[in-house]
């Protein structure tokens, strides 16, 4: 068959997926404000049977935690989990996040906070936090840390009781229905991103964590705030209520959001035109304007809801 039809071929076949593309645009309007709900089908051109996205929350109170039987009916269609990072190769990705921790050019946190700042940084991890894997690691080491790597340990001194991780939860499901696991990016990938807000924004913010613990009795506690509006399943809520605490970072709503949500789009569709995937991803990424709900119905795609 000659070259020049080939050619024609290809066209017609991009002009085609384009006004496919079109048509479930128009079909399907951005709204100005998403439907409350942490999990949405994801339909639309190349796409053979429905995927899956999910908000998660990463750290939550066990007596907190919900997973309804038709979040369970949807996962059980679907042959793969794919979440921000792959969490079949923890030991590796463990590993590998030890050896990228410390900061560059040896900095500490004695480099970024004042002497009563860090002290109290340095009280909280000895004597305060109630987190077992901190406590496994000396100070001397954690002090050399990238700030928002330790936020993670605050967060357990933010939730009353035993606490439950979705991730941890996921995997588990999805080991024992034998589907398969991938991620959106790699530990690597997201080093790259605290490299690049400042280590002076990341100690500030760390600091007002720990500060934020102390006010737990008062009711005052933003983490409970969160959750709220996580069990309300309310994706733009929880947006705009960390957009403050990112705002006072140099860059980070476009570094810590925006910009991954981009970059996970194409991956997105790339996978689920091959077969129905699972998507679980933190919650905060579902939400606004650039996020990766509004961002595939942007390309076109059709996000229903799940009630």
């Amino acid at each position: 068959m000659p070259k020049l039809f080939y050619a024609f071929l290809t066209i017609l076949a991009l002009s085609l997926a384009a006004c496919q593309s079109t048509q479930n645009n128009s079909a399907q309007s951005i709204p100005d404000t998403l439907e409350k709900s942490l999990l949405w089908e994801l339909t639309g051109p190349g796409i053979k049977k429905p995927s899956y996205i999910f908000g998660t929350i990463h750290l939550i109170a066990e007596k907190d935690y919900f997973w309804t039987d038709k979040m369970d009916e949807h996962f059980a269609k679907t042959k793969r989990l794919v979440m921000e990072i792959d969490m079949s190769k923890m030991m590796a990705t463990g590993m590998q996040m030890l050896q990228l921790a410390p900061m560059d050019e040896g900095k500490t946190l004695k480099d970024l906070l004042s002497e009563e700042d860090y002290e109290l940084v340095k009280n909280y991890f000895e004597k305060e936090t109630k987190s077992k894997e901190a406590k496994m690691v000396p100070f001397s080491m954690l002090a050399n840390w990238k700030p928002m790597l330790l936020t993670s340990y605050v967060y357990v001194d933010m939730i009353d009781g035993d606490t439950k991780t979705y991730e941890m939860e996921l995997m588990y499901k999805a080991q024992k229905a034998e589907m398969t696991f991938g991620g959106l990016e790699t530990i690597q990938d997201q080093m790259d991103v605290f490299a690049k807000i400042p280590y002076e924004d990341q100690a500030e913010q760390l600091v007002e964590m720990i500060k934020e613990t102390k006010k737990e009795q008062t009711g005052e506690n933003e983490f409970d705030k969160m959750v709220d509006l996580y069990k309300k399943q309310d994706v733009d809520g929880l947006l705009n209520a960390t957009t403050g605490d990112m705002d006072e970072m140099e860059g980070g709503q476009e570094l810590l959001l925006d910009n991954r949500n981009k970059n996970w789009i194409p991956l997105i569709l790339e996978m689920a035109k091959k077969e129905p995937v699972f998507f679980a991803v933190g919650a905060g990424h579902l939400g606004g304007k650039t996020g990766v709900i509004r961002l595939l119905m942007k390309e076109g795609y059709k996000l229903t809801p799940v009630k």
